[in-house]
């Protein structure tokens, strides 16, 4: 799951828990038309069809070609490639349309180590305590530091940067930090934001500093686009920001060094019709198949398109859907959503009206995760009613699940952007499990959904297949009611 357009982690904790506080509390959305399939119909066979040691297979695979590829799967790498490949032919094999659908985007690397020395202080090291952001800039800076609404006391356990933080823009910013490196922490907004109204206000150089990353634990937000971002851009570990905020107060003089590198490199989606169904009427599942730059990527986003190839591998089996179904394997959703961007953007007028609706499924087997169901604000119409289809769902399995707004945070944004009705599911990334939430889901409370989230632990073991099977018997039972035409979605 991408940080982008995501304020850079996740904003979503409050809006989790509330809804967690609602499922506790015995509420339950309204029941859209025909969940209640009778026994045996098309959505019935597809969910028993469907095989989770199948997936665990195929996420086997795509370690192995991790494991091949440097440890990664990053959109513009061999890695990716090889993942595209492998997914391309298994559904040639199944009798699928593939089409290779090809663009270009920047691959953004960093060159040599990095540097953060502070006189006096603590020694710090790339990627193990800092690293730069996706399209960051170069630089090599030697400046004083300024300091703008850094708390030093900022709880590592409750900080969300939609409440706190600043920087956001120029105006946020004194005279003072003309000429030097800028300190903040993750404010209200894009940390592309940030990185311009530093820019602007003349910084040398911004670290936004995470109060809640530790040693080790050091992410890589994306500013979306290299375009326009011309001085380094650093994330940073509370201990960073703290040794800087000491370099600010004491006016101490600190180098800074950072050399990256973006280029263009070739790379396609895959995308799969159904042999059958209407093509004027089309049912459109997805998910990224890029890993970050980071880590193998297996739980983000292995599971969710392990458990797309694995739905289209039984409905080949299970009977012609009514509804054509289309298969989406996007690229470079790590780094801004660009693969389904690209996609969407080509669709024509008939093409875009023929998506009935979209769903999109991204990280679905979170070792300490939650069965969570996409409800944006602003989503088009219609997409209320594909939540209530996977909340109904999971209820009639036993199963309770919460709904949250993901913020445009993956694929699905680029169609809710385009007015077509989506939804989906999703297990958790780097939020904290709250108690009411490890009650409801059963885990760890206080702990990561997924610790190895955009880290090089995202390895197949970090799944966990019991909630992985949940999540993709639901996926594909409400695929079916909307292929079958059970189900409609009314926009």
């Amino acid at each position: 799951m991408s940080h982008a357009p995501l304020r850079a982690s996740r904003p979503f904790l409050g809006l989790i828990l509330a809804a967690l506080l609602a499922a506790c509390s015995g509420a339950a959305p309204s029941t859209s038309p025909g969940v209640s399939a009778p026994s045996g119909s098309f959505a019935d066979r597809l969910r028993a069809a469907v095989s989770v040691d199948a997936i665990m297979t195929d996420l086997q695979q795509l370690q192995a070609i991790a494991d091949d590829h440097d440890g990664i799967r990053a959109a513009g790498t061999p890695g990716y490639d090889a993942s595209a490949g492998f997914v391309a032919q298994a559904l040639r094999d199944l009798g699928y349309q593939v089409h290779l659908d090809s663009f270009t985007l920047p691959l953004f690397s960093e060159v040599g180590e990095g540097l953060i020395g502070i006189p006096g202080g603590p020694a710090f090291a790339a990627g193990t305590d800092f690293r730069a952001m996706l399209f960051s800039a170069s630089g090599d800076v030697e400046a004083r530091v300024t300091a703008v609404g850094f708390d030093r006391a900022a709880d590592p356990g409750a900080f969300t940067e939609h409440a706190t933080g600043t920087g956001c823009a120029a105006s946020d910013l004194p005279t003072a930090v003309r000429g030097t490196i800028l300190l903040v922490q993750p404010g209200p907004c894009y940390r592309r934001a940030q990185a311009q109204a530093a820019q602007e206000a003349g910084a040398l150089a911004i670290v936004i500093a995470y109060p809640q990353w530790e040693p080790g634990y050091v992410l890589r937000p994306t500013l979306l686009t290299p375009d326009g971002i011309t001085i380094p851009v650093i994330g940073a570990t509370r201990e960073v920001g703290l040794a800087l905020d000491d370099a600010a107060t004491s006016a101490s003089t600190v180098h800074l060094r950072m050399t990256t590198a973006v280029v263009d490199r070739p790379v396609a989606n895959v995308i799969a019709d159904s042999p059958g169904g209407d093509p004027s009427q089309v049912i459109m599942l997805g998910g990224h198949l890029d890993s970050v730059l980071d880590g193998p990527g297996i739980n983000d986003n292995g599971s969710g398109t392990m458990a797309i190839l694995e739905i289209a591998r039984r409905l080949a089996s299970v009977g012609t859907p009514r509804l054509r179904v289309r298969f989406a394997f996007w690229a470079g959703e790590e780094i801004g959503l660009y693969g389904s961007q690209h996609y969407v953007s080509t669709l024509d007028g008939a093409d875009r009206s023929a998506i009935r609706v979209y769903l999109n499924f991204d990280m679905l087997g979170s070792p300490n995760g939650g069965r969570l169901v996409y409800e944006d604000r602003g989503a088009a119409a219609g997409s209320d009613q594909v939540t209530s289809l996977f909340t109904s769902t999971f209820r009639s399995e036993g199963l309770t699940s919460g709904t949250l707004d993901l913020s445009g945070a993956s694929d699905h944004y680029s169609f809710e952007q385009a007015g077509i009705p989506t939804g989906g599911l999703f297990s958790g990334a780097n939020e904290i499990k709250t108690s009411i939430a490890a009650q409801t889901y059963g885990g760890t409370k206080d702990a990561y959904y997924d610790d190895c989230y955009h880290r090089p632990c995202d390895r197949a073991d970090n799944v966990d297949p019991v909630l992985l099977e949940q999540m993709v018997r639901t996926a594909a039972y409400v695929t079916g009611l909307l292929a079958s035409g059970e189900a409609r979605v009314s926009g």
